[in-house]
């Protein structure tokens, strides 16, 4: 299925509003490990609501999301973050600017390629990408709508370390029930 068919598909409900903090969580806390200091971008942002939990954190943190409303929305929830309009695959980040980047439920429906050669451009050396690649997103009928082989996966995001990786299954309901089989990974930019 086609980025954008993908997207419509599971839009309705926007069923990732429910998805739980502790990815962000996850990422909050081996930041906090490593003494993170410094500027942490929020890609696909949505709610704002990981943006807020990084800000609570004591991070520094920017959310960018593609959506002119969800951006205007955030700002009205969030009035004192700091929220963007911009795109992954054509990011405004001066090249190595950023010392980390968050991106969840997002990948899948964008042009990878461009997504990752954007993050890394922008990325500083020895920053970190946190990242979820769906391997397969499955409806409840048993047909698959999505897949990513984990061989190109890992050529995609060949350029960084491995810190970290994770593989996981998830099950939402909305805006149908499917399950996402996934690979989390941490990456650091060398």
């Amino acid at each position: 299925m086609h980025e954008r068919q993908l997207y419509n598909k599971y839009n309705p409900g926007q069923h990732w509003k429910k998805h739980p903090t502790t990815y962000s969580e996850t990422f909050a806390n081996f930041l906090k490990k490593r003494q993170f200091s410094g500027l942490l971008v929020d890609v696909g942002c949505g709610d704002g609501r990981d943006v807020n939990l990084f800000n609570n954190s004591g991070f520094t943190v920017t959310g960018v999301d593609y959506s002119k409303e969800q951006i205007k929305a955030d700002k009205k929830s969030f009035p004192k973050l700091s929220f963007e309009v911009q795109n992954v695959e054509h990011l405004k980040f001066k090249d190595e600017s950023i010392d980390a980047f968050y991106m969840i439920n997002v990948i899948h429906y964008v042009n990878k390629e461009k997504a990752i050669q954007e993050i890394y451009r922008a990325l500083k050396h020895h920053g970190f990408l946190f990242i979820h690649f769906n391997t397969d997103i499955i409806d409840k009928h048993g047909r698959v709508d999505y897949h990513h082989e984990t061989k190109d996966i890992l050529k995609l995001v060949s350029e960084f370390k491995i810190v970290n990786k994770r593989l996981f299954e998830r099950t939402d309901s909305l805006p149908v029930e499917h399950t996402h089989q996934i690979m989390e990974l941490i990456l650091e930019k060398l």
